[in-house]
């Protein structure tokens, strides 16, 4: 009976240990996402982003490198009414809390060139990477839309 009560034990501490890599991924995401609403989306997505970074967002060819990224923000610079904000809604992490992802909601809002305004909703996979300082940063990013 001793040697259940043990297995029982030892499976609730490894089932948390494992939330707690997801759970700061989550955490990391949503720090993210806030600033973004601070300070805009390129500044977030270039302090969250590791050198090795993939993005995907379907409306360029594939971002590959943050030095790629840098150079398209650059040529793609954000209007200031621009807003991009979303939500994690899971997290799943490796058993060493190495990688792992978070999964969500996106919603932009801003002004097109011709002055009109837009509202778009959509959906995202961010695969996160712990650096060696503890902290996270994403290294493959895809988006989509509604």
């Amino acid at each position: 009976m001793k040697s259940l009560f043990l297995a029982a034990c030892i499976a609730c501490l490894s089932t948390t240990a494992m939330a707690a890599p997801a759970g700061d991924m989550i955490a990391a995401d949503k720090a993210f996402a806030a600033m973004s609403m601070e300070k805009g989306a390129h500044a977030a997505f270039l302090a969250y982003m590791a050198d090795d970074v993939r993005l995907f967002d379907g409306e360029h060819p594939p971002l590959i490198g943050k030095k790629a990224v840098v150079d398209y923000y650059a040529q793609h610079p954000e209007r200031p009414d621009e807003r991009l904000d979303w939500k994690p809604l899971e997290a799943f992490a490796s058993p060493d809390g190495i990688l792992g992802y978070t999964r969500g909601t996106w919603i932009a809002t801003g002004t097109k060139k011709d002055g009109k305004p837009y509202r778009q909703t959509g959906y995202y996979v961010t695969e996160w990477r712990k650096q060696t300082d503890s902290t996270y940063k994403f290294v493959l990013d895809i988006g989509g839309t509604d």
